[in-house]
């Protein structure tokens, strides 16, 4: 299943820049990345998608698409679950039967959304392990 968030396809191809080019700006989209997690705003999928998608893009040959895939899932879950927040939210405090009921199915899929995240994490992680491991032989 591919992500619903909008402009999730793999970027296109790139006019061919040289390696030191491709060094810095790899550098410089590490940093973004690393500046907006560090203020919280990679929960931001319309953010940190194109930084996502250029990573990749520079990134060609030396790291497993799986990875991007991953990073991408994971982004498409986050607006999900900003989504289903917004609308709990909303219902929290009302006694209403059919909000009752939506406030539980809604708390189910936040469950359900949780879970894939954790797995699409877990798997991140021993990817990036074989990875390095790969590295040092």
């Amino acid at each position: 299943m591919t992500p619903q968030i909008a402009g999730t396809q793999a970027p296109a191809a790139v006019v061919p820049i040289t390696a030191d080019e491709r060094r810095k700006r790899l550098a410089q989209v590490r940093s973004d990345i690393s500046a907006m997690m560090a203020s919280g705003a990679l929960g931001s999928p319309e953010k940190a998608l194109p930084l996502i998608n250029e990573l990749e893009q520079l990134s060609q040959g030396s790291a497993d698409p799986r990875y991007f895939q991953a990073l991408r899932n994971m982004l498409d879950s986050t607006t999900k679950v900003q989504a289903l927040s917004a609308e709990l939210q909303k219902i929290s405090g009302s006694s209403k039967p059919e909000d009752i009921a939506r406030r539980q199915e809604v708390l189910s899929q936040l469950q359900q959304l949780s879970t894939r995240i954790s797995a699409e994490a877990a798997d991140l992680q021993s990817g990036a392990r074989r990875a390095a491991n790969a590295g040092k032989s």
